[in-house]
C-alpha cells in the first residue's frame, strides 16, 4: 500500500473510500521496466462517467463484474482500472441513478452515460425550503391533493379537508353554522403552552401566512401538512403545533381558462334530542334544587301560569316589570331553542369563478 500512486488529496479520498466498500486495489509500482509497463497497459481500462446533460458524476463506483476490483470516479468523472481482465463488463453504479453495466476491451477507453432513476422520484411534498421526496423525510408529514378535494361538496376548504389526513383534527367553533362562524385546525391536540392556548398550526399559502377558509378549494394544487417538532426546525417558534404548506394551482402557457363552480345545497340535522316544555323544565329545576338546599326555585303560581299559557288559558308570555319593562326573569313560554337554532331544513349556496392562463414569461 506504500508503494500506491496516490497523486493528490482526491485521489487520497477515492482510495479510502473504494476500501471501505471492500474492493481490491491493485497497486502500481514506481517504477518498472519498459516490459512490465507495457504489459501493465495492456490490463487498464480507462474512462469517464457522466449524467444524460454531459455533467461529470463524482463519485460513481465502477467495478469489474464478478470481481472486487474497482475505483470511484475523481471530480471530474474519470477513472482507471489496472491489472484486469483483457475483456469483460463494467458495472457503474451511483445514488439516485440506474446501474449501468458496459463491456470492454484491455486498453480501451470508456465513455458512460448514466440515467436518473425516475422511480425513485414518484412523490414529491412541500417541505418549507424546497420540495423533497417523501420517501427521504425524516419527519411526519400527511399530504393531500386535489384529487382529494375536487370531488367533495364542501363550503370551504378546511372541510375539504376533514378525513383525508390522518391526524389532522378539523373543529367547529361555537359559532356552528353561523355567518361568521369558521373550522378551527388543530394537530397534536391541546395546547400546553399556557392558559387560553388554542394550539393553531401556523398555515403558509403559497409560502405567505393566511386564512385557509378563504381559499377556494377548486384552487388548491396539494396540501402538506408537517405534524411534529421538526416543522420547528424550519420555521421557528411560530410552528410548536405543525405547520400546514397549500399550494395553489398555476396558470398555464397558452389560451385562457375560465372556471365557474356552483354548489346548492340543503342540510338536515340528524338524531336532534327533544326538548322539555317550559312546564316541564320548571317542574325538573325546581325539584333539583330543593332536593339540594332545601329551597324551592320556582313558586307554584309561576308553574301554574306556564301551563295555563301552554294550554291557552292565558295569553301572558312575559310579567310586566317596573318601567313599563318587561321582567324576562318570570317568561312562560316553551321555545324549542334547538330547533330554533338548527331548523329542521336549512339551505346554503357557494359560487367560485377562477381565470387562469398565461404566456411563456406570465403566468
Amino acid at each position: 500500500m506504500k508503494h500506491a500512486n496516490l497523486m493528490n488529496p482526491c485521489r487520497k479520498l477515492c482510495f479510502v473510500m473504494a476500501l471501505a466498500a471492500g474492493m481490491t486495489i491493485i497497486p502500481l509500482p514506481a517504477k518498472a521496466d519498459q516490459a512490465a509497463q507495457a504489459t501493465q497497459q495492456s490490463n487498464v481500462v480507462r474512462g469517464q462517467v457522466k449524467d444524460k446533460s454531459g455533467e461529470p458524476i463524482i463519485g460513481a463506483t465502477v467495478k469489474v463484474k464478478g470481481t472486487n476490483t474497482g475505483v470511484i470516479t475523481d471530480f471530474d468523472g474519470n477513472f482507471e482500472l489496472r491489472n484486469v481482465p483483457s475483456g469483460g463488463v463494467l458495472v457503474i453504479t451511483y445514488v439516485g441513478y440506474k446501474a449501468k453495466e458496459e463491456s470492454y476491451a484491455a486498453g480501451q477507453t470508456v465513455n458512460v452515460v448514466i440515467e436518473e432513476d425516475a422511480e425513485t422520484l414518484n412523490e414529491v411534498v412541500v417541505v418549507g425550503f424546497a420540495t423533497q421526496k417523501k420517501v427521504n423525510l425524516t419527519g411526519s408529514v400527511g399530504l393531500a391533493t386535489s384529487k382529494d378535494l375536487e370531488a367533495r361538496p364542501v363550503a370551504n376548504a378546511a372541510a375539504a379537508l376533514q378525513g383525508v389526513i390522518p391526524g389532522l383534527n378539523i373543529g367547529t367553533s361555537n359559532y356552528g353554522g353561523d355567518l361568521n362562524a369558521s373550522k378551527s385546525i388543530n394537530i397534536r391536540g391541546t395546547g400546553t403552552i399556557g392558559d387560553g392556548s388554542k394550539a393553531d398550526p401556523l398555515i403558509l399559502i403559497d409560502g405567505m401566512e393566511g386564512d385557509i377558509n378563504t381559499i377556494n378549494p377548486q384552487d388548491i394544487e396539494s396540501i402538506s401538512v408537517l405534524k411534529d417538532a421538526a416543522a420547528s426546525s424550519i420555521y421557528g417558534s411560530r410552528a410548536p403545533f405543525g405547520v400546514v404548506l397549500v399550494t395553489t394551482k398555476s396558470g398555464k402557457s397558452g389560451r385562457a381558462q375560465i372556471n365557474y363552480n356552483t354548489n346548492l345545497r340543503w342540510n338536515t340535522p340528524v338524531f336532534m334530542p327533544d326538548m322539555m316544555t317550559g312546564y316541564q323544565y320548571a317542574t325538573f329545576f325546581d325539584q333539583a334544587e330543593f332536593n339540594g338546599n332545601g329551597k324551592h326555585l320556582y313558586s307554584d303560581d309561576e308553574r301554574q301560569k306556564i301551563l295555563d299559557y301552554m294550554t291557552g288559558k292565558s295569553d301572558v308570555f312575559v310579567e310586566q316589570g317596573g318601567g313599563g319593562k318587561w321582567n324576562y326573569d318570570h317568561t312562560y313560554d316553551s321555545v324549542d331553542w334547538l330547533d330554533e337554532y338548527y331548523k329542521s331544513t336549512s339551505f346554503s349556496q357557494e359560487h367560485n369563478a377562477s381565470v387562469s392562463g398565461g404566456s411563456d414569461k406570465f403566468t
